[in-house]
């Protein structure tokens, strides 16, 4: 941790809309130490001050009135550091400098934020739908609040709060890892990763990137890049958290996995190394929003201990600047490729993997798994790859699922309930942010010049990428590396928020006819069960407040068959299919329902909290059903 002396320095005069203006957002004020430039050279976290604004409306002259925190900032991100609105990754700090627990917005305390900055995509809302439904599925993915920002003084347009991926009682549930724990079940969790590009950890992209994987992870047998998010692998002694031995588990627990699926093997035993359900509703997740970089990068998982559950989970889902058809090509599929030439300019053959069509299965991208990442030296697991394409369990599961889901949670008149608030909800905020970045109706992407470039910075930002139409937007020398992205350029915000909803349902119905499902009329159940976990009671919490030494057995059933469930959002409440019989775990008890896709009952009963073994009523039996508690959706 880098100490740093108390910033104290003035609010600074906010320009761009007006002084008086009033918000229908919360506003962040940010102001860097001696006004110190914020931009995607600073790869170190930068003192500042940051003053919140939390009403139900407000007004940019308050801005002295909002609770002050000091912070280290920088700009984060890979490719999306390039943007001329960038994201940016912030660290609540004390007045020694030392790292601070805040809840931000009503959510959960962190001293870890991302502050995200929609600039390609222009409807402002992909990343929050995509992690919105991750958890209407009933798994943990990071919360989002939207908010304006303002940087020294200068509006910076609308942005989105949103949770770090991190360990934590309200977050990735796994156990604490210690420098200590070096054998027997200690050893074995928990740990968070992802299958990413190096430099995830150092700057992005392979920017600032020095000693390679090593230096962030390793690589498995299989070529995958394993990127250390916890323990946090560092070439620094003492910022490395991550120990040899236990680098040394989880690389060889890994190849063991991949072992299954290799050499000819058909990956028989891979569920007792990989958590089913994740592996189908993450899959299912990444597909229905048509994400073009799932599976080979922005890719996490964890494990959790042995005595816990043991297996790899896939999950939390992380960036969706390019999902949800917000590929580099043009609707009719006729970007521009080539160009002049460089390293994006000769990927004309990945356009189709990137264009802003709805249909073909991201996951069956030859590309993404052993194909090098695009000839970027990554790949996606091919074990995952194996799964779908060949072991019919996991199929089964994959499209008994897919009904589950499109009949309640992920049914269309779910999704346009959800999409009517947030339009509502950030009208009049998209009416700002374009008044500062008029980037509609014309393709957007890295290295584009700011029209108000930050004074501090004394830079107007490098090449524009608006002649690029595609990948051949071509990298220019000096000027910077310019790629456009977003093939879909309305010249409103509606039109950019209605290509998301039209896109949604267009990718959705085409999954249904590949996996032989019929929406009902009317969605059977709209929400997951929502236990304490998912809208957390944190203010109240009988622990001392510290997301990261919460106790290890709390909430979790002594259930072997239940043991460790760390990724569900409830985790005390959900059920098993034991043949004829369901065992139902639950910790507030109250109606047990069986419902089929269309709503109709075939079984409710009362149950008690605890563990509740029923029977399987005939008519609910060789059918497809989804389980209720209190008329919500349970999970398996």
């Amino acid at each position: 941790m880098n100490m740093l002396v108390r910033v104290m320095a003035p609010v600074a005069l906010v320009v761009g809309l007006g002084f008086s203006q009033t918000y229908d957002l919360p506003i962040l004020f940010v102001n860097t130490q001696n006004n110190k430039c914020l931009d995607m050279n600073v790869t170190e976290k930068i003192p500042a001050t940051m003053r919140v604004l939390d009403g139900a409306t407000n007004n940019v002259a308050d801005s002295a009135k909002g609770t002050l925190y000091n912070i280290g900032i920088k700009v984060r991100g890979q490719s999306s550091a390039t943007f001329p609105k960038p994201g940016y990754t912030i660290e609540i700090r004390d007045d020694k400098g030392e790292s601070k627990d805040v809840s931000m917005f009503g959510l959960p305390p962190s001293d870890d934020w991302i502050l995200h900055g929609p600039y390609v995509d222009k409807s402002l809302i992909r990343n929050a739908l995509a992690h919105w439904m991750f958890r209407q599925a009933g798994r943990y993915s990071p919360r989002t609040k939207h908010f304006d920002l303002y940087i020294n003084g200068q509006y910076r347009g609308v942005y989105a709060l949103v949770e770090k991926i991190k360990r934590g009682k309200y977050r990735v549930k796994v156990s604490k890892l210690k420098e200590t724990d070096l054998a027997g079940d200690s050893l074995t969790g928990g740990y968070i990763w992802a299958f990413d590009k190096t430099g995830t950890n150092t700057g992005g992209a392979g920017n600032n990137n020095q000693g390679g994987i090593d230096a962030e992870g390793f690589k498995t047998n299989g070529g995958v890049n394993v990127i250390m998010h916890y323990p946090k692998k560092d070439k620094d002694p003492q910022k490395n958290k991550l120990q040899k031995q236990q680098e040394e588990y989880l690389k060889k627990y890994l190849n063991d996995l991949e072992g299954l699926f290799s050499n000819g093997k058909n990956g028989s035993g891979y569920e007792k190394y990989v958590d089913l359900g994740s592996a189908v509703d993450y899959v299912l997740h990444q597909e229905a929003v048509n994400n073009a970089d799932s599976y080979w990068c922005s890719f996490f998982l964890f494990k959790p201990k042995d005595s816990k559950g043991g297996k790899v989970t896939l999950g939390p889902p992380w960036d969706f600047n390019l999902a949800m058809s917000n590929g580099t090509q043009p609707e009719n599929g006729g970007g521009q490729q080539g160009g002049q030439g460089g390293m994006w300019g000769g990927m004309g053959g990945m356009g189709g993997m990137f264009s802003s069509g709805t249909t073909g299965w991201q996951i069956e991208s030859s590309s993404k798994f052993g194909g090098g990442g695009m000839g970027m030296g990554f790949t996606g697991p091919a074990w995952l790859n194996k799964l779908w394409t060949s072991d019919a369990t996991y199929k089964a599961e994959v499209k008994r699922r897919w009904a589950e889901l499109r009949s309640g949670v992920w049914h269309d008149k779910t999704l346009d309930k959800y999409l009517d608030s947030m339009k509502t909800y950030l009208t009049k905020a998209a009416e700002r942010n374009f008044k500062r970045w008029p980037n509609l109706g014309k393709a957007s992407g890295t290295y584009d010049a700011d029209p108000e470039p930050m004074k501090e910075c004394n830079s107007s930002g490098g090449q524009s990428s608006q002649g690029g139409g595609g990948w051949g937007g071509g990298f220019g020398m000096g000027g910077g590396m310019g790629m456009a992205m977003g093939g879909y350029n309305a010249t409103t915000w509606d039109g950019e928020f209605e290509h998301v909803r039209k896109k949604m349902k267009e990718r959705m119905k085409w999954m249904d006819d590949q996996l032989g499902f019929t929406e009902p009329a009317n969605p059977t159940v709209t929400d997951p069960l929502i236990a304490e976990i998912h809208n957390p009671d944190w203010q109240h919490a009988n622990n001392d407040g510290d997301d990261d030494n919460f106790d290890d057995n709390d909430s979790i059933p002594e259930k072997p068959q239940f043991a460790g469930d760390h990724s569900r959002l409830a985790p005390g409440n959900f059920f098993a299919v034991n043949g004829d019989h369901i065992d139902v775990q639950t910790t507030i008890g109250g109606t047990f329902a069986l419902l089929d896709l269309n709503g109709t009952v075939l079984f409710k009963t009362k149950i008690k909290t605890g563990l509740t073994t029923l029977k399987i009523p005939a008519k609910a039996q060789n059918k497809a059903w989804i389980a209720t508690l209190n008329g919500k959706m349970m999970n398996r």
